[in-house]
């Protein structure tokens, strides 16, 4: 018998990408999108499904005071409505996708025990639904959550299609020596199927990313080969960076050092290695 799987948030770009691979991988399962916009989750017959997977989220979008509500609506409380409904409907497993967010700024190296701080709305919404999802979890009900990094693909959004654009004007890049934990679409999409069809637990915490630390030069580099575009690398700037990174959140985005503790875990779902995966990325045949 087919798993039956609802994925919420059916035009977002994981949301699309997942359908994507799932259907690639010709899975034994029977897979809807809808999307939950205003009260459409209330119209869902959820007795039909075995597994949730809520990656509706307001995303990507310069935080303003105003924007509060908003992310407490529709990125805290609509996954703890729409899981409770599950859960009395019988749904056996409810992955939610969360961020990396939930960590703040505070820190550079995320460990198991590193504490939530997060900085931004976005992490704040995140982490309240997060702690009021792990109330629901139980031997009949499994709830996974997941805290990607930076996720980059093919026509992404965010801050991977800026640095992208960055790398393609400038030939000349300081050297930095940075770390970044990132992961591609299809290693995000290959760790949720994994953690589904593998869940053994009542409640999981996931930090998915691809096997190779990121240096952010490097990848600059990367990108511009794709394109054919020659690279020089000098042994200064440095300094203008960490300054930059100082006073604009993007470039201590971008610049700084952010990294999970690696975990033998990861090797489970890395189906693309780092420089594939900027070459599907770029799209260069």
């Amino acid at each position: 018998m087919k798993k039956k799987v609802l994925i919420t948030g059916e035009h977002s770009y994981i949301g699309a990408s997942l359908q994507e691979y799932i259907q690639k991988k010709n899975l034994d399962w029977q897979v809807e999108a809808v999307s939950v916009r205003d009260e459409k989750w209330r119209e869902i017959d959820y007795k039909k499904y075995q597994v949730i997977i809520h990656l509706a989220a307001v995303v990507h979008q310069k935080e303003q005071a105003g924007m509060r509500n908003l992310y407490k609506e529709i990125n805290a409380d609509l996954p703890v409505k729409l899981a409770r409904e599950a859960k009395k409907c019988g749904v056996r497993q409810f992955v939610f996708l969360s961020t990396m967010a939930v960590y703040g700024d505070k820190t550079s190296n995320i460990r198991k025990n590193t504490k939530l701080q997060p900085a931004t709305m976005y992490g704040k919404a995140k982490m309240s639904a997060e702690k009021r999802l792990k109330a629901f979890a139980d031997s009949a009900f499994c709830v996974i959550i997941l805290r990607p990094p930076m996720v980059y693909g093919r026509k992404c959004p965010g801050n991977y299609k800026r640095l992208a654009s960055m790398a393609l004007r400038l030939p000349i890049l300081p050297k930095v020596d940075n770390k970044r934990s990132m992961i591609y679409i299809d290693n995000l999409c290959a760790c949720i199927c994994n953690e589904i069809e593998m869940a053994d637990e009542s409640y999981k915490i996931v930090c998915p990313q691809n096997a190779e630390y990121v240096n952010t030069i490097e990848l600059m580099k990367e990108i511009r080969k794709v394109h054919g575009k020659k690279t020089w690398v000098v042994p200064f700037g440095s300094k203008v960076i960490g300054i930059l990174a100082d006073r604009f959140s993007i470039f201590q985005k971008v610049f700084g050092n952010l990294v999970y503790e690696k975990s033998e875990e990861d090797a489970e779902y890395q189906v693309v290695g780092f420089a594939e995966s900027v070459r599907r990325t770029e799209q260069v045949e």
